[in-house]
This record gives structure tokens, C-alpha cells and sequence, in this order.
């Protein structure tokens, strides 16, 4: 007999059954957990050195190397909760510290990598001969290629601006790599900077130098460019590092220029046991993690 309690009972029975359904195809398309390590361009010493090395050395941890455009990008990633672990400069910091503290001070500083210094190419003969002209009134006005908007020396020359205001002079375009020392090598530029580890030789940018004799780097000496935050920790510094050798002379190159640090960095809620398992690797794997040694 057809009654509206056994039509009830029958269809809780298969609601629950298609609830139950519903749950386990859920579990089943929900993808694994992975902690992400931002990095940088692909190319570069963070997305293809320290990003490799770091994941081998964390074994315990599902971490995914994500490419991004630079520090710029990796705090932001870290202050949206969309990255677990960053590499950042520490100049990029500083700056964001400064323009927003609410969104930045809660981030976990894991600890120092290496230095990592500022060059800046230009066009011998060319309307830049020193980094004071940058400084200095000029018609036309300087052109600076400082690459992608999220990258490293974009924001480092940002933050430079704001401790020598005459650098604001200098018109700052998002052109990087190659492409800018060509563009400069033929006088659309003026100047064309990057930002790496001081001992990267092989980096692109200064073999590409290196290899045209139109070009040179500028060295960089201005003391009042030396800045650390208020707590003491030093954000730039000056520093003498090695171009490599001289093949006509062969002697040893060098350049004095400006220098800051590579950090490594997590997100404020970050798990503990992730953190703690890099702060170990900065601490006893350091030559490992920055490729001076093999494990």
C-alpha cells in the first residue's frame, strides 16, 4: 500500500546513498597537498639552484616549485597565503616593511641565504659613464631598463630611489634580459640592471657584458646608499665582488657595487614543522642548498 512514510523512508535511503557517493568521488578529484616554494624566472638562480636543492633537502615535504616573476611576486604570494616558502631580498622586504607593515611584519624570516649584488651595464661612450650621472639633471632623460614589474631589480631600484630621490629622475622600463642589453648596445637604453648572486659567473647578463666591448658595468660607491632597518639588520651594503678572469691580461676582474641578501622566507600561518626543517637546512646545509658543495 503506497503510503508517504514508506516514499520518505525510501528517499533518505537514497539521498544518504547519493550523499555518500557524492563524498567519495569529492575525496577522490580533491588533489594532493603541496607546499609551495616560490621561486623565481625560470633561467634564474632561485627557480633553477635554490629551488631544486631546497626541495631535495626537504624530503619529508611535498613542496612544488612555483615560477613567478621574482621577490616582488614571492611576498606577495607569501602575504596572500598562496605560497608556504619564498626566496626574497632582503631590500624588497625593507621596502614593503615600509610602504605596509600590517601586510608584511607577520611573515617569518627562516634566515640568510647569500649576498646578492646590483649590476648596472652601460654603453661606453654612452650619456651614462658613472652612477652619479643618474643623479645629476640630465637632457634627455636616462633610461633604465629595470625588467618585469614583480622581479627583483624592479624593486630594488624602487627602494633605491626612495634613499637617493634623484634616481626618480631616471625613467625605469619593464625591458630584462638580453633583449635590454641589445636594446642598450645600440642606444635605445641608457643603462640595463640586474640583480644575482655576486658569485654566478655564468650569469647571461654578465657573460652578454662581458662579451661586447661597447659595454661596461658602473660601479656603485655612494655611502649614504649603505641602509639597514632599525633593528640593525643591514638591508645594502658596499662590497668589492669578482667579475672573473681577464683572458687579454689574465688577471682577476672585480667591481664595487651595492649589495644586498637573498633570505629564505615563509607565510605567517606556515606549518611549524615545514619552518623548522629549512631553518635546519639554512643552519647545516647551507653548501648544499647553494650549490658550493654536492650532497
Amino acid at each position: 500500500m503506497w503510503s508517504w512514510k514508506r516514499v520518505s523512508r525510501s528517499l533518505c535511503s537514497v539521498g544518504a546513498f547519493a550523499g555518500l557517493i557524492a563524498a567519495a568521488t569529492a575525496g577522490m578529484a580533491q588533489p594532493d597537498r603541496f607546499d609551495i616554494l616560490a621561486s623565481g624566472e625560470r633561467g634564474r638562480t632561485y627557480h633553477d639552484l635554490y629551488a631544486p636543492a631546497l626541495i631535495k633537502l626537504l624530503p619529508a615535504f611535498r613542496l612544488r616549485n612555483r615560477t613567478t616573476s621574482g621577490s616582488g611576486e614571492n611576498l606577495d604570494m607569501l602575504a596572500a597565503g598562496k605560497a608556504d616558502l619564498a626566496f626574497v631580498q632582503a631590500d624588497l622586504y625593507a621596502a614593503r616593511l615600509r610602504s605596509d607593515p600590517a601586510r608584511y611584519e607577520g611573515l617569518t624570516v627562516i634566515g640568510r641565504l647569500t649576498d646578492e649584488c646590483v649590476y648596472l651595464a652601460h654603453r661606453v661612450g654612452g650619456p651614462v659613464e658613472s652612477f652619479a650621472s643618474l643623479v645629476e639633471p640630465s637632457n634627455p632623460v636616462a633610461k633604465i631598463a629595470v625588467g618585469p614589474a614583480g622581479g627583483g631589480m624592479s624593486g630594488t631600484w624602487r627602494f633605491l630611489t626612495s634613499l637617493e630621490p634623484g634616481l626618480a629622475q631616471a625613467k625605469a622600463l619593464d625591458t630584462g634580459g638580453t633583449l635590454a642589453l641589445n636594446q642598450l648596445s645600440i642606444g635605445m637604453l641608457d643603462v640595463a640592471g640586474w640583480v644575482t648572486d655576486p658569485r654566478n659567473l655564468e650569469h647571461t647578463l654578465l657573460r652578454g657584458v662581458q662579451a661586447n666591448a661597447d659595454l661596461a658595468l658602473l660601479p656603485i660607491t655612494e655611502p649614504k646608499l649603505a641602509y639597514a632597518l632599525p633593528n640593525g639588520t643591514p638591508i645594502y651594503q658596499i662590497d668589492t665582488v669578482s667579475l672573473g678572469g681577464d683572458e687579454e691580461t689574465g688577471g682577476e676582474q672585480s667591481l664595487t657595487t651595492l649589495c644586498t641578501s637573498a633570505m629564505l622566507f615563509a607565510k605567517a600561518d606556515a606549518n611549524p614543522r615545514l619552518v623548522e626543517a629549512a631553518s635546519q637546512v639554512l643552519s647545516l646545509q647551507r653548501d648544499t642548498l647553494l650549490g658550493l658543495e654536492s650532497d
